[in-house]
């Protein structure tokens, strides 16, 4: 099971801010004992260079140093803290602190006056200490005088326990700050990502409440920290889409109950009949059956042609077809019922090769003239239309619809649609045009619906010319 994303946020933010404040608390630390070491460093060379400006050379060439420790602080006290000790070039000892007499020396390390060598050390019974070691030239006794001025070395030490115990307690503070810190980190964190994160978690509790049966909640937008505002806008977008649907597969299943009710219980009639009086049956009472039959099989293969398109099973074999002759082809079977209704269809079809599925060509321009023949007023013209457009070809199919109202023209290739006018046939089935959308779209078509100022319905394909 993946961690939450709160768990995933606390845990990063936690080491995030750890790593930054451990970070910041080390630096802290050795910047402040740094400065720690600095200014006990310059109290070091200052003695260093007290001792070594009160160094001279004679003109004999001996070397001299005119100081004693009672001088100096911290060279005669009762526990000397101070050290000193002077060498010639060649490493012989020149002179030493009278506070070295229990000592074996000092180290002999040295560096210029500019750049002198600190180091840290140990002195007799193990006591810490840090030294600052210098290399320089004594004044001449007599500035007249000719002697050359030999290189000596110096090394000036002072006991440290003061300044070790100043770096310990300051480690040691750094230490529990930085305990607290942590500790603070620790509390704060998980506890601001439960209050940033509430709203997150009231919605997933809103969402999680909503089922079949509540799909019209609608989410406030106003108010939301801004990232929520687009997941809630897109909730309630897709909560919308999803009662549109269950709305019409209600619909649906209410037409398809309505629809398969009268002929179930005409047949049901016509069993009844035939049982209760076997010798007085009708003689059409087969052909009705078979009739009723039809009628019933044709609604269920329109319903599973409509659900293999809307799953993407109705996959279109594309070949060119010369548009005018398949119209033709089409329209024949529905001439008769048209010259019956005293109907007639005028033609005005550029020539024209389209690309199409022979198959589902035929059955949409098929569905299209059946609805045409079936809903036109007697004695009225069908219009099939034709022209190449810039995008490919325009095929139009119109006839008058009297009973048809602008609002309705929306609902027109919604399946088991039909206007009020229309339902009491009870021959259609409110599928065809249905049909003629998916049709379309499975062969890359588009389909569309305009009700003309004179009454008139004109449904239009949009094809794709054949490749030359």
């Amino acid at each position: 099971m993946s961690p939450s994303i709160r768990r995933r946020l606390t845990v990063s933010l936690l080491l995030a801010l750890f790593a930054v404040f451990a970070a910041g608390l080390v630096a802290l630390y050795f910047a402040v004992r740094d400065e720690f070491i600095d200014s006990f460093d310059d109290a070091l060379i200052a003695k260093a260079r007290a001792i070594s400006t009160l160094t001279t050379v004679d003109n004999d060439g001996r070397v001299r140093l005119a100081f004693s420790d009672r001088f100096m602080h911290g060279f005669d006290d009762d526990e000397a803290r101070d050290f000193y000790q002077l060498w010639d070039s060649d490493g012989q000892t020149l002179a030493r602190s009278e506070s070295l007499e229990n000592e074996s020396g000092l180290p002999l390390k040295s560096g210029s006056l500019d750049d002198p060598e600190y180091f840290f050390l140990h002195l007799a019974r193990g006591k810490p200490a840090r030294a600052v070691g210098i290399e320089f030239q004594p004044r001449r006794a007599d500035k007249r005088s000719k002697v050359d001025t030999p290189t000596l070395r110096l090394v000036v030490a002072s006991r440290s326990e003061h300044l070790d115990s100043e770096l310990r307690e300051l480690l040691a503070g750094t230490a529990g700050w930085a305990a607290g810190l942590l500790l603070a980190i620790g509390l704060l964190v998980p506890w601001l990502l439960y209050r940033g994160l509430k709203p997150l978690d009231r919605l997933a509790t809103d969402v999680s409440r909503v089922d079949a049966t509540t799909l019209n909640t609608r989410f406030a937008t106003s108010g939301l920290p801004r990232e929520l505002a687009p997941i809630t806008t897109t909730l309630n977008a897709l909560f919308t889409r999803l009662e549109e649907s269950f709305e019409r597969e209600r619909r649906v299943s209410a037409a398809m109950a309505h629809e398969l009710r009268t002929p179930i219980a005409e047949l049901r009639a016509l069993a009844e009949t035939a049982l209760k009086w076997p010798d007085a049956r009708p003689p059409g009472t087969d052909e009705d059956a078979l009739s009723i039959a039809t009628q019933m099989e044709a609604l269920v293969t329109r319903l599973l042609a409509l659900a293999r398109s809307e799953s993407g099973q109705l996959a279109a074999a594309m070949e060119p077809v010369e548009l005018s002759a398949a119209v033709q082809r089409a329209w024949q079977p529905f001439a008769a019922g048209a010259a019956a209704r005293n109907m007639r269809c005028e033609f005005g079809l550029a020539a024209a090769t389209v690309s199409a599925d022979p198959a589902l060509l035929q059955s949409t321009l098929a569905n299209l003239f059946d609805n045409a023949v079936q809903y036109g007023p007697a004695g009225t013209a069908i219009r099939v239309t034709g022209a190449a457009t810039g995008s490919g070809y325009a095929l139009t199919v119109g006839n008058e619809a009297p009973g048809l109202t602008a609002a309705d023209v929306a609902h027109l290739f919604e399946r088991f649609w039909r206007g009020e006018a229309a339902r009491s046939g009870g021959v259609h089935m409110g599928l065809g045009l249905a049909l003629v959308r998916e049709f379309a779209h499975a062969m890359g078509w588009e389909v569309s619906a305009r009700l003309e100022p004179s009454q008139t319905l004109v449904i239009t394909l949009h094809a794709p010319l054949a490749a030359p």
